[in-house]
């Protein structure tokens, strides 16, 4: 293990999310001006601007956008808008562990939206005057919405006696595509545990903790998984970052990479597929957005590589990239320039890697032309057909 860690190509043919930046302040301004149903109006625009015309009725007044597991139904009035998504239908038996575990979620993390309970249904709900529903707020409660209740509604099926509200429209990977996804998936596994034997040989052991990180990114970043693995592989990369003990936070991270392998084929590859999506789960940055964090890498990084620590700079930067892909939606030119970058850099030496990476990193920050480029992947096959 004296080489940097390998890559893998994302299975996705694009990394772009399908937001107007330009209708933002036009949102904004509406909101200014007192036009606040237009105001809402461009903010679906600004989501997807296809979303009024293939979600909503005649008049504008009501909307069933799917997300997931759910579908955010919104209606809007000339002084309120009501914003509700059914979630489940609770089950005959052991209601207050479901009762008690909803208060839980309305005191934490729910911000705004709260869930109810109404004819043994639970549904997410939020509702205002419409000039209090400034841009920010409401998008910070559909964001909330969306990915809570299709985070939750797994857990809630593996814990409690409840069942779904909504058959989400999916489309499926043919068994080629699943037999990719497979082997990657147990490969990027496979080669983490190598690395924790070298890292554990050479007394190197807190390295682990880039490596399960960087690991858990990779599946992320290289196969989107959804459904409760997707929901499973966030909260331990949440743990990661918690006050632990870093040996702990290894230890845990090492049981969960046990537990993902454990995952019989038909169960692990049921969480593998494409779902509507109305919020994105990722942040849309741009590059200036991106500059802060890059330039507080490339600081750290530099000075590892003037102490000859080749491989503290090699995780520092890979983190870096896969944080960057992991966390946002990110330009397509940014995209381009990390993918040739790390495919460079995969599984060549500490010392080349770290370099190759720096150099990558800073033509980045700097929007400056690789040195070196990749081929762009070819659209062929299943894949292509679903992210165009």
């Amino acid at each position: 293990m004296t080489n940097s860690l390998s890559y893998d190509k994302t299975l996705m043919t694009s990394l772009e999310t399908k937001i107007k930046v330009e209708k933002w302040k036009e949102s904004l301004d509406a909101y200014k001006a007192d036009q606040y149903k237009d105001s809402f109006l461009t903010l679906l625009d600004y989501i997807d601007s296809d979303i009024r015309k293939q979600y909503g009725n005649a008049t504008e007044t009501s909307f069933k956008i799917p997300h997931g597991s759910i579908i955010v139904e919104i209606e809007i009035s000339e002084t309120l808008l009501k914003i509700k998504a059914p979630f489940l239908k609770v089950g005959n038996t052991h209601k207050i562990p479901v009762f008690r575990r909803i208060a839980e979620l309305n005191f934490s993390p729910l911000n705004l939206a709260q869930i109810r309970f109404n004819n043994n249904e639970l549904d997410f709900y939020y509702e205002a005057p419409l000039d209090l529903c400034e841009p920010y707020k409401i998008y910070y409660v559909l964001e909330e919405i969306c990915h809570k209740a299709d985070n939750y509604d797994d857990e809630f099926k593996a814990s409690f006696d409840v069942t779904s509200l909504y058959e989400p429209k999916v489309t499926p990977y043919n068994a080629t595509d699943l037999e990719i996804i497979w082997n990657k998936f147990n490969g990027f596994i496979a080669e983490a545990y190598e690395y924790f034997e070298y890292f554990d040989k050479e007394r190197l052991s807190f390295f682990n903790w880039d490596v399960i990180n960087i690991t858990l990114k990779k599946i992320d970043y290289c196969m989107s998984p959804q459904g409760k693995l997707r929901t499973d592989i966030e909260r331990e990369i949440s743990n990661l970052g918690s006050q632990d003990n870093i040996n702990i936070r290894i230890q845990k991270g090492k049981q969960f990479l046990q537990t993902l392998q454990a995952i019989p084929k038909d169960e692990l590859l049921e969480n593998f597929y494409v779902a509507e999506t109305f919020i994105p789960i990722k942040s849309r940055s741009e590059i200036e957005h991106l500059k802060k964090n890059l330039e507080h890498t490339l600081k750290i990084a530099n000075d590892e590589i003037v102490k000859a620590d080749f491989i503290g700079a090699t995780f520092t930067l890979l983190l870096s990239f896969y944080d960057m892909l992991y966390y946002n939606m990110v330009p397509k030119e940014v995209a381009q320039k990390t993918q040739a970058t790390l495919e460079q850099a995969s599984k060549q030496p500490w010392k080349e890697a770290s370099s190759i990476l720096f150099k990558g990193m800073t033509a980045i920050m700097n929007e400056q032309e690789l040195l070196f480029q990749t081929e762009q992947p070819k659209k062929k096959g299943f894949f292509s057909n679903l992210f165009k």
